[in-house]
Parts: C-alpha cells; structure tokens; sequence
C-alpha cells in the first residue's frame, strides 16, 4: 500500500538532540516538522547547564559570536568531595581554556534552546510547540508516522529525541519497561547573583565560568551536586539515583535541604536569591541499557537513546545529544535519498554513531554505572579523602603519626577492608 507523506522526516522533542537533527537536516533541503510538547523549546527546563565541546561549533559554526548562545565560557573547573564537617577541592584554573572555540561554556537551556531551534526555523524547519506526540502511525511492522490527539500527520523517517521519558521508544518496540535504577532525579535551583559577585566569589574575570561537580553528604545515596556560573546566576542542583532514594525511603527535597545545610554549599550560596526551581528524570544505565537505535521507519537520539555520560565526577548530555542529532540528521538524509525506510537502511545510523565520541565515551566507561552503584563510593571515599588532608594539615604540638595509616585506620573502623578492596578494584575497571 502506497502512502501519501505529509513531510519526509518527523521529529519528536525539540531540545538539542531534536534541534541539532532538524538544523541538519533543513539545512539539505529535507522536509522536516519538529513537535514539541512545551510552549516552546526550553519551557520545561528552567536551569542552567555545561556544554562541553567542539560540538557546537561543529553545528554552527562560531557560534560564540553571538551573545546569546551562551553564558559564560568554562576556565575553572572544581571538584568537591564533603563529608560531615569537612570537604576537599580539587581546583584547576586552566588559561587555555578562555580561547576559541571554547572548551565549554554554560547555558540556559530555555534560552540556548530556542536560539538553537531559531537557527532550525530559519534553515528551513517547521516547529510546532504545544504539541504532544502521544503514539506512533504504524503500517504493518514500519511506522510512517505521528499521532497527537486526533490527528496524524505521515512521514517518510521519525527521529524519537522525547528526552529521558521513553513512552515512544517503547512503543516503537526498541526498548522494554526501564528500571528505576538506572534513573536519576535532578534537582536544579537557579540563584541570583550580581555578575561582580559572582566574578569575586569564584575567582573570575570577566565572562570566565567555573562548574563545580560535588560527591558525598548525600545520605549514601548515589548522585552528586553541582553548580555552573551563568551571567547573572548560578544554577545548583542535586542529582539522585531514584531507586535507591526509594529504597532509603527518603524524600528527595529533605536530601537537597540537608545537602544545601553543609557549610560549603552555604558559602557557594551567600546572599543569593532562589528564582527558580525544576526537578526532572536523566538516564543513568548507560553503554549497557541503552536501547535499540534503530527500526523499521525510527531513530533514537540525545536523553531518549540514553546517551548520558555518568563517570561520577562528571555527567555530559548535552554534546552528546548535539552530536547524535546530528548525526541523525546525516544519516536521514542517506536515508531519505535511498527510499529504503526499513531497518535495512535505518542501521546506517548506529554504524555512523559508532565512529563517534558519543558511542566510543559510553562504551569506554561502560562499567561506571554498575560501579557508581557502590553506596562506599558516596560515603567512605569521601570521608577517607577529607579525613586524610585533615590529619595531614592539623597541628596539635604532638609527634605526627603516619598520616596514611591514621586515616586509613579511622575508615576502617567503620567499613570493612573488603568493602574498601571492592571500591578500589571498582574504580580502577571503571573509571
């Protein structure tokens, strides 16, 4: 049965993965209609964000030329371990990272999102907000299409970039239910601040960032907080693994408040005004969870593919997503151009993605979700580590011990050395 196409390509989420595939795909003349679930692109992210990378660059080229693409480019990055009533800060402040093209930069995302879908629009694109995508049109075993509400709307290839809530990629059968476990919470809190303070707290010149990624007092549970610098702000947050936060029978805001409570958190906090706040789902299964990329008439990219990158210390998405939008793009075009729509043609993208640092960062650290797993990971190493520079530092007019050994014994005396023994092999295979 022949059908009458209303675009050639339909894409589902229109954040970067979404964007990056549309901009591409405009740009070579592709019919290409984007739905979008929020008022517009970014209305369901109010917080700021690290973008790491040449990726952007890649997609549009100097982008730094103009201000509103980003907030501030990354020269200082800190990582913070807490435990109890102490914390610990690796700080580098790296001058060649204040030259073109930049090796990261922080955004907005309401903003960053609807410039980037503006470059879309203007290649050509359709995006139509305040749309939701509830099911997939399918002919036989191939889908052809969309379906919101009423309505369906038929295309030749659809890319699924819905973000970390998979209904569709389920329902185009290429993946099973998720499990809680590889799924983290993120809260993100969006602070007030004057450019000169932020400039004088954290050590800056002017339109330099910091980001700031922070392991421990998280009551055992896996996850971390963090912070970037924008222009005006500072974008906070906690993020939690959902099953173990069920397990602990904990709730997520009483773990962010007690988080907030620690003296290093407050000092990063001073004086700021909170003016937003979002919570929502990022995928953490990695390399191993991730779904089938590819069917018959169907791509996944960016949240939806699971294409997060969680090494504990540090979490990237959004270069991510821009890269495998991109390259979603490219391979829709080869796609579009064979007028093979199966999954015969449509595995062009995994091949394509294969040659990426999308696919070869996942697959290299594909061992640190199970790891980060490890409850010791989130309490017994930072405790070790603060409780090691404490000893090392503190002066009480006594002969000094081994500094090692104390600490080390101090750890000890509240978790097993198999437990340690486990945490180190771990890491070591992990990371």
């Amino acid at each position: 049965m022949s059908v009458e196409y209303d675009f050639d390509v339909a894409i589902i989420g229109a954040g970067p993965a979404g964007i990056a595939a549309a901009l591409t795909l405009a740009r070579a003349g592709i019919e290409t209609v984007v739905f979008e679930r929020g008022q517009y692109p970014g209305a369901k992210n109010v917080s700021g964000a690290a973008l790491y990378g040449p990726v952007l660059h890649k997609l549009i080229p100097n982008y730094w030329e103009d201000d509103k693409s980003f907030e501030r480019y990354l020269t200082t990055k800190k990582i913070t371990l807490l435990s109890e009533s102490r914390s610990v800060t690796i700080d580098a402040d790296l001058r060649n990272f204040n030259q073109v093209p930049y090796n990261g930069v922080t955004v907005i995302r309401p903003k960053f999102d609807r410039w980037l879908a503006e470059k879309a629009e203007e290649a050509g694109a359709m995006i139509l907000p305040d749309t939701m995508v509830e099911d997939l049109v399918w002919n036989d075993k191939q889908i052809i299409g969309v379906k919101s509400g009423e309505e369906e709307l038929k295309a030749k290839l659809v890319i699924i970039a819905e973000g970390a809530n998979t209904l569709l990629v389920e329902k185009a059968k290429l993946m099973k239910e998720p499990k809680a476990k590889h799924y983290a919470l993120a809260m993100k809190e969006t602070y007030e601040l004057s450019s000169n303070i932020i400039e004088e707290r954290f050590h800056l010149d002017e339109n330099e960032g910091v980001s700031n990624e922070i392991l421990g007092y998280t009551k055992g549970i896996p996850g971390g907080g963090f912070y970037y610098t924008n222009k005006e702000t500072v974008s906070f947050g906690l993020i939690l693994n959902m099953d173990v936060l069920t397990k602990k029978k904990l709730e997520a805001p009483d773990v962010l408040e007690e988080f907030k409570s620690h003296s290093y958190i407050q000092k990063l906090l001073k004086d700021a005004k909170m003016i937003e706040y979002s919570a929502h789902i990022i995928p953490e299964g990695g390399f191993k969870h991730m779904p089938k990329l590819y069917g018959n008439g169907v791509l996944v990219a960016g949240d939806a593919a699971g294409m997060v990158l969680n090494a504990g210390l540090y979490i990237e998405g959004i270069n991510f997503a821009l890269e495998s939008g991109i390259i979603a793009g490219e391979s829709a075009i080869e796609i579009i151009k064979s007028g093979d729509y199966t999954k015969k043609s449509t595995k062009i993208y995994k091949e394509k993605l294969k040659g990426s640092f999308v696919y070869k960062d996942l697959k290299t650290f594909r061992r640190a979700s199970h790891f980060l797993e490890n409850e010791h990971m989130f309490t017994t190493a930072p405790d070790l580590v603060t409780v090691l520079f404490e000893k090392l530092l503190r002066n009480n007019g006594q002969p000094r011990k081994r500094i090692v050994m104390t600490a080390i014994w101090h750890v000890l005396r509240k978790t097993p050395l198999f437990a340690l023994m486990k945490l180190l092999i771990g890491a070591v295979r992990s990371l």
